[in-house]
């Protein structure tokens, strides 16, 4: 009868290691996962801003950024040539030309419907559309909402930049004379969304909710910005807005 107590005392300190063993086990997994974690993090974090453009700079003519965070609320001093009645930057007059040539040898003739327009032309296309969206019975609240999430405000168009056009397919244009999203359902549209970057060009605002929150404007798919052929080639093939890599190429220290 005097054994069992021993007996139990014996077990009782084996039973308290085993849970002390497992404690530490339990502490050295979540340590090492912890590290895991932290070291995906820092990779994940450093892929962003790895293969950036090593000549790119923030400060580059091609990278100007002009939207409702950054407006330029007087003209930008540049070089302008007509193109098809619309103007444009000099600078671009050749890639521009170079990729309506490749689409029209792809059997897809194209449209400039937009080039550079002044704070003026901007502030002209903002009222109009504010117009519209009244006509249609939206209140004033709805039709603030609705106007910016087409039109960039008086000072904030990219437009003015010179470096940015609204290019169209004939065939998908004569559908959507006003210009609409559903124009990418015809294949002069996708040819040119596809084959912008080989031209130096980017499609400006993408369709998914994310780019949209960086641009402030729902998806175009017929507006490009030029920003060079490296630099298009890198923003497409990692999906980012012009704002997102312009983060980037800071964060890189390569403002």
């Amino acid at each position: 009868m005097l054994k069992k107590p021993k007996n139990n005392l014996r077990w009782l300190w084996i039973s308290l290691g085993c849970v002390l063993v497992l404690l530490a086990a339990s502490s050295y997994w979540l340590s090492s996962q912890s590290r895991l974690t932290k070291g995906k993090a820092t990779e994940s974090q450093t892929t962003v801003t790895t293969g950036l453009p090593k000549n790119t700079r923030v400060s580059d003519w091609q990278l100007v950024l002009v939207n409702k965070q950054h407006p330029q609320n007087q003209e930008l001093n540049f070089t302008k040539t007509t193109v098809d009645d619309k103007q444009v930057d000099t600078r671009i007059v050749k890639p521009l030309a170079d990729f309506r040539k490749a689409a029209l040898a792809a059997g897809y003739p194209t449209t400039l419907v937009s080039g550079y327009r002044s704070i003026a032309d901007q502030r002209n296309v903002f009222a109009n559309v504010t117009a519209q969206n009244e006509r249609n019975g939206l209140t004033p609240q709805e039709t603030k909402a609705a106007t910016e999430a087409v039109v960039q405000t008086p000072g904030s168009s990219e437009h003015q930049t010179g470096l940015a056009v609204d290019l169209a397919g004939n065939d998908a244009l004569a559908k959507y004379p006003n210009l609409e999203a559903n124009m990418d359902q015809f294949a002069s549209q996708q040819w040119l969304i596809k084959h912008a970057p080989n031209y130096g060009f980017v499609l400006r605002f993408l369709p998914d909710k994310k780019s949209q929150s960086q641009t402030g404007i729902d998806y175009e798919s017929w507006h490009f910005r030029y920003v060079g052929y490296a630099n298009a080639q890198y923003m497409t093939k990692h999906h980012l807005t012009l704002e997102q890599y312009l983060t980037d190429l800071k964060g890189a220290g390569q403002a």
